[in-house]
């Protein structure tokens, strides 16, 4: 059973294309220029970005990154729900405001 689940999720994982693939403008941004972001009041901090993801949901955080096109900053986040489901999130990193998919697909990848 536990082959099946890690053949799904590495599946799911292959099929999902994150956004720093596209690479329109879209740069992703070091733990550096991160820190500096954050410590310039431009971004909410990985702890709160942990806080706020737990309080939305049960899903465990997979891996994290930060993204910027012009003077916007994006968290794409891959997510496991317990049901070990993978997918992924996407916050506004200066608000912590979720962003549907659709949204960035429409906003980010053009």
């Amino acid at each position: 059973m536990n082959a099946m689940i890690r053949k799904v999720v590495l599946l799911l994982l292959l099929a999902s294309t994150p956004l720093h693939s596209e690479g329109i403008g879209i740069k992703m941004l070091d733990v550096e220029a991160c820190r500096t972001l954050m410590a310039a009041g431009e971004i909410i901090s990985m702890s709160d970005l942990m806080k706020l993801v737990h309080r939305l949901s049960e899903s465990k955080i997979i891996d994290t990154v930060l993204l910027q096109k012009d003077q916007s900053y994006l968290y794409e986040m891959e997510v496991a729900a317990q049901d070990g489901m993978v997918s992924m999130l996407y916050i506004d990193a200066k608000t912590g405001a979720v962003v549907d998919p659709e949204t960035v697909t429409n906003e980010w990848k053009r």
